[in-house]
């Protein structure tokens, strides 16, 4: 089942962010998966000062992270990611007992970045379409379903051979030039404009990580709640505090967050399937 969790990102101690992290359920993408209704909060974790960013200690350069707190509209982890800086891939080891984190940090010198790149089946295979170094690993899921994966439009995060990444709307995917690419749901922003059904206010809470990126297509942004927030805020923080116009949730409850200089991220939230990682050129 997909999760949401957040290993440290790098700003935050390891309290903070874990006691976030090891809560939670899961969604999947297929017929059987839970409703769109999610989880009450949990006691608010206690807050700890950050530093803007922390030195990888897998790469020796520094990974640009930041909190963002916005009070009754949630707190976030937010990693930035130049393209002209960092190589962002997307992968599906498609190992039949999925993918755990740490090992796949391990198996991956140099790595400085790792995510689990959308929600995903309970066979442990991508929601939608994976792309990883040109390849199609899993093709576009256009069908409808329950769960956030198919509250429509969903969208597609991608890495172009041009260098420039963008989120589209799944239904104007295109796969030409495409080098790496996740599908997972629901949009949270496509165009500037938040998710039409998405609610001001709502009450539906959960953990959640998200990717957005920024209008040249030069920068992406990968976000962690660190607390319980709706969708509408998670879309609106994107739009409002990073300046991106299209942005895709990835999943929610037991999904990680891991930067290099942080503890390694817990097996006990995954395995997953496929993941966003990035490294340092």
């Amino acid at each position: 089942m997909p999760r949401l969790v957040l290993v440290p990102v790098l700003a935050l101690t390891a309290a903070t962010l874990t006691g976030c992290a090891l809560l939670g359920g899961g969604e999947t993408a297929g017929p059987a998966s839970a409703s769109a209704t999610e989880h009450s909060p949990p006691p608010a974790a206690t807050e700890a000062s950050p530093t803007p960013s922390e030195t990888s200690a897998s790469s020796g350069v520094e990974v640009p992270t930041r909190v963002i707190d916005l009070a009754e509209h949630g707190s976030y982890g937010v990693v930035t990611l130049d393209l002209d800086e960092w190589d962002v891939r997307v992968d599906w080891p498609d190992d039949p007992d999925g993918t755990d984190l740490a090992e796949y940090i391990a198996d991956h010198p140099g790595i400085a970045v790792l995510t689990n790149a959308g929600i995903f089946s309970e066979d442990l295979s991508p929601g939608g379409l994976l792309v990883a170094d040109g390849e199609e690993l899993r093709a576009l899921n256009l069908a409808d379903g329950y769960g956030n994966f198919h509250l429509k439009p969903n969208a597609v995060f991608e890495i172009r051979d041009d260098g420039t990444a963008a989120v589209v709307d799944s239904t104007a995917y295109d796969p030409a030039g495409v080098a790496q690419a996740t599908q997972s749901g629901p949009a949270l922003l496509l165009s500037g404009e938040v998710h039409p059904l998405f609610t001001e206010g709502s009450e539906n809470t959960a953990l959640r990580t998200g990717v957005g990126v920024s209008p040249d297509g030069g920068t992406v942004y990968l976000a962690i709640t660190r607390t319980y927030v709706n969708l509408w805020d998670f879309a609106v923080m994107f739009r409002d505090e990073l300046g991106v116009e299209d942005a895709l949730y990835l999943d929610g409850q037991i999904s990680q967050l891991w930067v290099s200089g942080a503890p390694e991220p817990t097996s006990y939230l995954g395995p997953y399937a496929g993941v966003i990682a990035a490294y340092p050129r």
